[in-house]
């Protein structure tokens, strides 16, 4: 199974935001990450949404983990900036009607594997991650 690049790019945000001591600016996690700043305004907004993190606009504002939010699980950030995990078509909402249903087992299998692989995710909280991965190295600029 393979994540959209919003996915990783949360989960790059969430680990920068859980080693941060203040709120940090769009434009900072920019540069930190190496990220386009469009990038990052559009994943922080999914984040806000989801309750991950929280903003507040101004010249002490900033983006912030949301402590009151717990112990984040990865497979909770991936569920909520994932629009669709269809592994294989016939998984997508947009497919159409297969033509071996109501009795496939591959699909069957697909959905047991990507509930095997979301679980996994579930079992990572992002704050251990977090700990254990070192800062970000700054970017200089050419």
């Amino acid at each position: 199974m393979r994540l959209n690049r919003a996915s990783d790019f949360a989960l790059r945000i969430l680990m920068l935001l859980s080693n941060a001591d203040e709120a940090l600016s769009v434009e900072t996690i920019s540069k930190r990450l190496d990220l386009p700043k469009s990038h990052v305004m559009k994943i922080v907004s999914q984040l806000a949404a989801g309750g991950f993190v929280t903003t507040r606009r101004g010249r002490s504002g900033g983006v912030q983990i949301n402590t009151e939010n717990g112990d984040i699980s990865v497979g909770e950030v991936v569920r909520a900036i994932e629009s669709e995990f269809a592994v294989v078509d016939c998984l997508a909402k947009s497919s159409p009607r297969c033509s071996f249903e109501p009795r496939c087992a591959l699909k069957s299998a697909m959905i047991k594997a990507t509930d095997a692989f979301l679980g996994v995710l579930d079992s990572y909280r992002l704050s251990d991650i977090a700990a254990r991965t070192q800062r970000p190295r700054t970017h200089k600029a050419a």
